[in-house]
C-alpha cells in the first residue's frame, strides 16, 4: 500500500512548497485489501465510515462535525478546477476542491477540502480541523477510495489535501480492483467530506508559528 509521499498532502495552490510538515497525518490508507473488503463499512455507511476511519481523539474535544456528498456528474467534462457544493461545520462554509485532471500533475486527480467564504475570511480566522475525502461508486459502496488528514486552516492557508489523490488510468480502469467495473462509472462518482472541526482552548494546536504573534495571543 503506498505511503503518503512528500507531494500527496499539500495546499492546493503550492504543491510542490513542502508544507506537508504543518499537517498530521492520520490514517494513509488509500485503498481497501481484498482480504478486508468484507470487514471494511460500505461508502454509503457514513456513520460506520467516520467511526472506523476517522475516529474522535479522547485527547481532543470535537465542536462541530458534518458529512456532505456531492454528487458528480459529467466527470470528463469538468473544468479544471471545479468545487463541490458548499455546506457548513462549526458555523463555517467548506467545500470540496476537484482538480479533476490534476493539480501539477499529470497522471493523478487532487482533491482539497476549503474554506468556503465568499470573500477572504474574517480576520484572524482559523478551524482546526480533522477531515477525510472519499471517492465512491454509486452503484457499488464496497468501491471507495480514501484519504484523512488534520490541518490548522487559516486566513493564508485555507485549503488542504492531497495533490496524487487518485491516478487517473486507477479510476477509470474497467476493472477497479477485480470489481468488475470502474470507480467512475457511466462518467458519475459520490465524493464525501468527512469534516471535525476540533475545539482549541490553548489557541496553538497545530500552529505553525509563522507570523505568530505571541504579545497579540497571550499579552507576553
Amino acid at each position: 500500500m503506498d505511503q503518503l509521499g512528500s507531494d500527496m498532502l499539500v495546499d492546493s495552490d503550492s504543491a510542490y512548497d513542502e508544507k506537508q510538515e504543518d499537517v498530521a497525518i492520520i490514517s494513509p490508507e488509500d485503498s481497501n485489501s481484498m482480504d478486508d473488503v468484507e470487514l471494511l463499512p460500505r461508502a454509503d455507511d457514513f456513520e460506520a465510515m467516520f467511526a472506523r476511519f476517522l475516529p474522535e481523539n479522547p485527547d481532543l474535544e470535537t465542536e462541530s462535525q458534518v458529512v456532505n456528498t456531492w454528487d458528480v456528474e459529467g466527470w470528463r467534462s469538468l473544468p479544471r478546477r471545479t468545487h463541490g457544493p458548499t455546506f457548513k461545520c462549526a458555523g463555517h462554509p467548506w467545500r470540496i476542491l476537484c482538480f479533476p485532471y490534476g493539480n501539477n500533475s499529470s497522471e493523478s486527480i487532487s482533491m482539497y477540502l476549503e474554506q468556503g467564504f465568499d470573500e477572504k475570511p474574517p480576520e484572524d480566522w482559523y478551524d482546526c480541523v480533522q477531515f477525510m475525502l472519499v471517492l465512491w461508486n454509486p452503484n457499488d459502496p464496497t468501491m471507495y477510495i480514501r484519504h484523512d488528514a488534520s490541518h490548522r486552516f487559516t486566513g493564508d492557508e485555507g485549503d488542504w489535501g492531497f495533490t496524487r489523490f487518485a491516478e487517473k488510468h486507477r479510476i477509470f480502469a474497467a476493472n477497479f480492483e477485480d470489481k468488475g467495473r470502474p470507480m467512475v462509472e457511466n462518467d458519475c462518482a459520490k465524493v464525501t467530506a468527512y469534516v471535525r472541526v476540533l475545539k482549541d482552548p490553548t489557541g496553538v494546536l497545530w500552529h505553525n508559528f509563522v507570523n505568530y504573534d505571541s504579545r497579540k495571543e497571550t499579552g507576553m
